[in-house]
């Protein structure tokens, strides 16, 4: 009988995605899940958001499935209760407002980023990301041959986005700018003065703005979010959003792309008939929780978001102070927003430590710790520490991050012995 292995095949893998999926933030974390000791009680970052789901929304859904609402296929553009129920969640705080035929419903933010990216890319064209930013925006940018240039912060003042940095990244091939408010990773939100700064400029260099504003319900600082759809009478701007972080379910999958228009700009360059058809194409939203987005919306008690801000907040505050007491680990701001902590990696202070990426799997192999290398986010030699967690375990958390860094450190003393009993 013939081997098997000794036919040509004239088939193979496409390898189309292969530098892509490099990038993407699950192939992270998953090479530091495995490096750490399951029997030695690893302390890894959280799954979801929070081990507690909006009751409102868990009611949203049984009633949707009880009533029939979700049974069958939704339109590719999404279900018209659904679509509506956004534009009025989103008019509460935009002085132009949206209609329902402005909405497309996606598969979480994922696919919001997604058909952003398909609906506008063209041949030859650019796009600014943020550096440090959420993986995903660059890694359907690379899958897509899109070119990426990157704009930066700057950390001693907030984070907020250097402009003089932006204003260099742009050519005649830049369609827009990404950004994210509030920020993941840096934690902070920006205020409505500094984004009509941000509108202003996009005006003047003649792009749009695209924000994924998908941690605006998780907000504990003293900045309140401003969504930068209130600027759409100065630029043309698109909003991405989902259920996932505000009510606490990310694997509903379920989120939505907006279109804030400037004077029928979207209609005349064809973005609004370009979304319906890369949308004929894609992937749809449970339709179950599409026909409960209504419910989830209007009857979700402002008691819920405000529990969780607090229960964050305390976090951070704690975390925070934490770290003053860890060498070589610099942490520019107190975040008020999201559910991480950002930090500043000074390697030459550390003995034997390469990079982010060799601090972050000798940590987990040490310590039975998980904390994300910058350059999953696109910023070398930086590191992301989740804070969503109960206290003890975050206390432990620190304790060991501190141990490691002692340890490790050039000036450090010797230091308790780490929990796999690596001395």
């Amino acid at each position: 009988m013939m081997n098997q292995k000794c036919i040509e095949w004239q088939f193979s893998g496409s390898e189309a995605a292969k530098e892509a999926a490099a990038a993407s933030l699950g192939t992270y974390t998953s090479e530091l899940y495995a490096m750490c000791d399951p029997n030695g009680k690893p302390i890894l970052p959280p799954r979801s958001e929070s081990p507690e789901t909006s009751p409102a929304a868990e009611k949203a859904v049984v009633k949707a499935v009880l009533c029939g609402t979700g049974n069958a296929y939704a339109p590719s553009i999404g279900l018209p209760v659904a679509k509506r129920a956004v534009a009025e969640y989103l008019n509460q705080n935009l002085p132009k407002k949206l209609t329902a035929d402005d909405v497309f419903m996606t598969v979480g933010c994922k696919q919001a980023i997604e058909l952003a990216v398909d609906i506008l890319a063209k041949p030859k064209a650019n796009v600014l990301l943020p550096r440090p930013g959420f993986p995903w925006d660059v890694v359907r940018s690379i899958y897509k041959h899109l070119e990426v240039r990157y704009y930066d912060f700057i950390p001693e003042k907030d984070f907020e986005i250097d402009f003089d940095s932006v204003r260099k990244m742009v050519d005649k091939n830049t369609f827009a700018i990404f950004i994210i408010n509030p920020h993941n990773p840096n934690g902070n939100t920006y205020s409505e003065c500094h984004l009509k700064q941000l509108a202003e400029l996009a005006k003047e260099l003649s792009i749009m703005v695209v924000s994924d504003e998908v941690y605006r319900w998780t907000v504990f600082g003293s900045n309140p979010f401003v969504p930068m759809g209130k600027f759409s009478s100065i630029v043309p701007v698109v909003t991405l959003g989902s259920i996932s972080k505000g009510w606490s379910v990310p694997g509903w999958r379920t989120g939505w792309l907006a279109l804030h228009d400037l004077d029928g700009v979207f209609k005349s360059t064809k973005i609004l008939q370009a979304a319906k058809e890369f949308l004929e194409i894609n992937s749809k939203p449970p339709t179950v929780i599409q026909a409960a987005i209504p419910d989830i919306l209007e009857r979700t008690p402002k008691e819920f978001f405000d529990k969780r801000g607090s229960f964050l907040k305390d976090k951070v505050d704690f975390g925070y102070s934490k770290l003053k007491h860890i060498p070589n680990l610099t942490c520019y701001m107190k975040p008020e927003a999201c559910t991480f902590l950002w930090t500043e990696l000074d390697l030459s202070c550390f003995v034997s430590i390469e990079d982010d990426q060799d601090f972050c799997k000798k940590l987990a192999m040490e310590e039975n710790l998980v904390v994300l290398p910058g350059i999953a986010f696109s910023q070398k030699n930086w590191l992301r520490h989740s804070i969503d967690m109960d206290t003890p375990t975050l206390e432990d958390a620190f304790e060991r991050l501190k141990s490691f860094c002692e340890r490790h450190s050039i000036t450090g003393e010797a230091s308790l012995k780490n929990v796999n009993g690596v001395n």
